[in-house]
């Protein structure tokens, strides 16, 4: 369960202690602000404590000026040959400048900040880990579409886009469209949908992986051939505006299978995935993605 807690306030946090405390390990970073002082915001991981994964450490990344992102690293609770999931947790730049351009590659710049630092996660994981492959979960705000720079560099890197997945799988099995809607109203009361999942297996270098062949299957959401797919993307459909309003985005979960071997498929990853985020707009709408009502 992942979601960005806007404030931190003394009051809200022995709140939201008292409510969950027990239930989940919580890890929240700060965002640092101006002249060296912190925001009143940040970013903040929930890994359920009696769930199939296990928190085994945590390390937050500056992406820019007054950004942030975390990289989680969790581990199976299984006794025999435990794999591990790498989570970064993303909140990538407003686009506020004139130039949708410069927009475009400062956000991208951040997400190739992201990317480096789970390829050292996953170098330090390969010198001490025995096991052949991790998963990694690239998740948050990107502040753009799928059609943006930075959605788009995770997919060359072999990152597929989990509600682009769902959706290729609908329209290959039954036609039509699919209807993928508003996931967030801005503080401009801009109705838009900039919110993404990106998963990727990753192997160890010794084992054999064609990195430089992008197929069908992979557009599709299955990572490998044993079985390793995106099952469902689920949307809750929550009010974006009003007094009552917690969050101003649409929080949504992604069930992964991931089996262990070729002659059993068996789904292993299901509730301990939730993450604040929403799908992707239509690849036709322009990076932004305003929604007409």
């Amino acid at each position: 369960m992942q979601f960005n807690i806007g404030w931190f306030d003394e009051k809200f946090i022995s709140i939201f202690n008292s409510k969950i405390r027990d239930t989940f390990d919580i890890i929240s970073e700060r965002r640092p602000g101006r002249e060296g002082k912190m925001r009143d915001d940040g970013m903040c991981c929930l890994i359920r404590k009696d769930g199939q994964l296990e928190l085994v450490k945590s390390d937050i990344v500056l992406t820019g000026p007054q950004r942030i992102a975390q990289i989680v690293q969790c581990k199976e609770r299984c006794k025999d040959g435990s794999r591990d999931v790498f989570f970064a947790n993303s909140h990538l730049s407003y686009p506020g400048h004139e130039d949708p351009d410069v927009n475009n590659k400062r956000q991208e710049k951040e997400a190739g900040i992201i990317l480096e630092a789970l390829s050292k996660a996953s170098i330090e994981w390969e010198s001490t880990n025995s096991g052949e492959e991790s998963l990694e979960v690239v998740c948050g705000d990107f502040n753009s579409n799928s059609c943006g720079l930075a959605a788009k560099l995770f997919e060359m890197n072999h990152f597929v886009n989990c509600q682009s997945a769902v959706g290729e799988q609908m329209l290959t099995s039954i036609g039509g469209q699919v209807n993928v809607g508003v996931t967030h109203c801005d503080h401009l009361g801009k109705r838009v949908s900039v919110d993404h999942i990106f998963l990727r297996l990753k192997k160890k270098q010794n084992t054999k992986q064609n990195r430089d062949n992008k197929c069908a299957a992979l557009a599709l959401g299955y990572l490998d051939t044993k079985g390793t797919r995106i099952v469902c993307v689920r949307c809750d459909d929550i009010e974006l505006e009003g007094s009552a309003v917690l969050s101003d985005h649409r929080p949504v979960t992604a069930k992964i299978a991931w089996p262990r071997t070729t002659d059993q498929v068996k789904e292993i990853l299901s509730s301990e995935i939730y993450l604040n985020v929403t799908r992707p707009l239509d690849p036709l709408e322009p990076a932004w993605g305003i929604v007409d009502e």
